[in-house]
């Protein structure tokens, strides 16, 4: 019974649903839009901007803390709506990113901004003029070809921080293979190769930590680049311009890079005194007895009195073992013939 009794309360309540239902969409108005995840409502963006227009701090905290990139996008938009109009917005904010990156950086801001100016000085002459129909025309300037002054400023600016990258890519990495080759290699048996590639890793490593400072220092000269529109800056004559200047600055600072050759001793007989070092050390105990010494020297032809050897070697280390500076040493000396009692005889 009580089971018949809540089937009969559950029909009766799904009809009443049914009916309530039927009634509210027959009689119930549209209902406003609601605004999607990530969207601001009409009503929201009212309120955000009485806010805003209420108190001048307000704003100039919520600017404050913006992205550097958003913050210039505000600018370009705001600056847009002021000089050309609502409807140019979105084409000179896209405009301004013409790296197509959708970042607008320092270089591309400070391009538009004197793009947008040069641009509207134009239109308040023509107004002043009284050419008003040049002055409603598309605000993105006159399309020409661009003078070989301005293309050789274009490539110029290009090429001046390749010019910086390249010495101090090849100047570190020289540099530093050398000191590789000279310290750390010789512990470890490297070739000259892998003490260059190494010197390579510390010039990349470095190249990070200097990142944008040769463009920064390239911006303090103050080079005027010439105002060009957005079908010049696509132009094929502005591609090449900026390319062949990269190039060639790339080509100059590597270039001047390898001035650090010039100041490097290139030692050839260091080099061979610590290959004979490494190759007769038999124990890799970082010091050469006399008898190794002697069966180094028989190796290359030589026959020699151990005995004479071992009086020679205590002259440069009371331990009758030679480390490799000493070594160096006596090779040194017996270049300049300090040792004639030693007679080297080929076997």
């Amino acid at each position: 019974m009580i089971r018949r009794w809540y089937s009969r309360q559950g029909a009766r309540a799904s009809s009443l649903s049914v009916a309530l239902v039927g009634r509210s969409c027959a009689t119930k108005p549209p209902q406003p839009t609601v605004p999607q995840a990530g969207e601001v409502s009409a009503e929201e963006v009212d309120r955000i901007v009485a806010a805003l227009e209420k108190s001048e701090s307000l704003m100039e905290d919520v600017v404050s803390h913006m992205q550097p990139s958003a913050r210039r996008r505000l600018v370009v938009a705001g600056g847009t709506l002021e000089w050309f109009g609502k409807e140019h917005v979105a084409r000179e904010v896209a405009a301004a990113d013409s790296d197509k990156d959708h970042v607008i950086s320092p270089k591309d801001f400070d391009h538009w901004f004197a793009n947008a100016l040069k641009r509207k000085d134009g239109a308040e002459a023509a107004v002043e003029g009284g050419t008003a129909a040049a002055a409603s025309s598309d605000p993105r300037g006159v399309v020409g070809p661009v003078p070989l002054a301005a293309l050789f400023v274009i490539a110029l600016e290009a090429g001046l921080p390749f010019v910086g990258f390249g010495f101090l890519d090849n100047a570190t990495m020289i540099l530093a293979g050398d000191f590789i080759d000279r310290s750390l290699g010789f512990y470890l048996g490297c070739s000259v190769m892998a003490s260059a590639a190494m010197g390579n890793v510390v010039s990349g490593v470095m190249g990070m930590q200097v990142h944008g400072l040769v463009e920064k220092a390239v911006q303090r000269l103050g080079l005027k680049m010439p105002v060009l529109t957005e079908e010049q800056q696509k132009g094929r004559r502005v591609f090449l311009a900026g390319h062949l200047g990269g190039t060639l600055g790339i080509m100059l600072g590597l270039t001047l890079g390898m001035m650090p050759l010039l100041f490097i001793k290139n030692d050839e007989a260091a080099k061979s005194d610590i290959a004979a070092f490494q190759k007769w050390d038999r124990d890799n105990s970082g010091f050469l007895e006399v008898a190794e010494i002697v069966q180094g020297l028989k190796e290359v032809g030589f026959q020699v009195n151990p005995e004479a050897i071992e009086r020679v070697v205590a002259e440069y280390s009371s331990t009758h073992k030679l480390n490799i500076d000493q070594f160096r040493e006596l090779c040194s000396d017996l270049r300049r013939h300090k040792h004639a009692h030693v007679h080297l005889t080929t076997a």
